[in-house]
């Protein structure tokens, strides 16, 4: 797996880390809770989708967090002393500042990387391969020895994509995605849909990216009110990056969010907002079983007449996948 290479082991690791929502999600779906070290940054993985799956579930409380505010410290790494660390090495270097020596040091006396940062692709530094949310998962599963799982879980998504193919519209809606800033929100960060994991879903149900064609440059740029109003999607949808983000709670959302653009002077004039169509969106950090939820709530806001509230995926199937109860 790029950028580690290839890695033996005589057996299976047992204890593992991950950084985030992708990685530890894969854990989750591998059925690997037990064998959880520590977690890289909590705040970045979201568990309350497990709730909808029989017999799964991750309390964050009980797994000790790897970084310290904004570090990512050595030492949290010899305290975890796993036998596999699920993430990017390179990553490390170049958001943490760690050196090839600090790599060493930890791939030597603790235990080896195996990960690709796959989720955006705006990063100068990721000059080699990126993965596939599915291809990365893959890798994970041969590594510890649940190929079942994994084959078992793309036949899900598979299926999911599928359903979602044959039963949408022809045409497609205009859709903004933004990350919002405030509560309520007083400004936003413009995110262009591509082909990276964090974007997966939206790629499936098929919808038009409001920003393509604009003046907006596609990173580090934040926009107001009139921007918005000069865009006029048809749906808006707000996405976050952190488990405890307001965004992730619907009630929470249309209270702060929708109600407040529906009495802004700019903003009520948007189509999204007349519609009604101003959607909170899910975390970007997202492995595959948080991908099934998203990518089928994605379908939902891109196509209510069609979708509805209807569940586009067995959550009792999943559960038995994971847990291993489906052979």
């Amino acid at each position: 797996m790029e950028p580690v290479g290839c890695l033996s082991f005589d057996e299976p690791p047992e204890r593992w880390v991950a950084n985030a929502g992708i990685y530890c999600d894969m854990g989750v779906a591998l059925g690997l809770t037990d064998r959880l070290a520590a977690i890289g940054s909590p705040r970045r993985f979201y568990t309350g989708y497990y709730d909808e799956l029989p017999g799964v579930s991750l309390d964050k409380a009980n797994y000790p967090a790897l970084s310290r505010g904004t570090r990512m410290p050595k030492e949290s790494f010899y305290a975890a002393d796993a036998d596999v660390h699920l993430i990017d090495p390179v990553w490390l270097v170049n958001t943490f500042s760690w050196t090839e020596r600090d790599l060493a040091d930890i791939e030597t006396n603790v235990g080896p990387f195996f990960g690709n940062y796959i989720r955006e692709k705006q990063d100068a530094w990721h000059d080699y391969r990126y993965y596939t949310l599915w291809e990365a998962f893959e890798k994970v599963a041969t590594l510890f020895g649940r190929r079942s799982r994994y084959e078992q879980l793309s036949a899900v998504a598979t299926d999911l994509t599928e359903t979602i193919s044959e039963r949408r519209p022809d045409t497609s809606p205009e859709l903004l995605l933004l990350r919002p800033q405030g509560i309520p929100p007083e400004s936003f960060f413009p995110q262009y849909i591509d082909d990276s994991v964090s974007d997966r879903q939206w790629n499936i149900v098929g919808v038009d990216d409001v920003l393509v064609g604009s003046d907006i440059p596609e990173w580090g740029v934040r926009i107001g009110y009139e921007t918005l109003a000069d865009l006029d999607p048809e749906i808006i949808v707000m996405e976050t990056q952190f488990a405890d983000d307001f965004v992730l709670e619907e009630a929470s959302f249309r209270e702060y969010t929708l109600e407040f653009m529906r009495d802004h002077p700019v903003a009520r004039d948007v189509t999204a907002v007349e519609n009604g169509r101003v959607h909170a969106g899910g975390i970007n950090y997202q492995g595959p079983l948080i991908s099934l939820f998203q990518t089928e709530q994605a379908a939902r806001v891109a196509y209510p007449d069609e979708f509805g509230d209807e569940q586009l995926f067995d959550r009792e199937r999943v559960g038995e996948i994971v847990t291993g109860d489906r052979g």
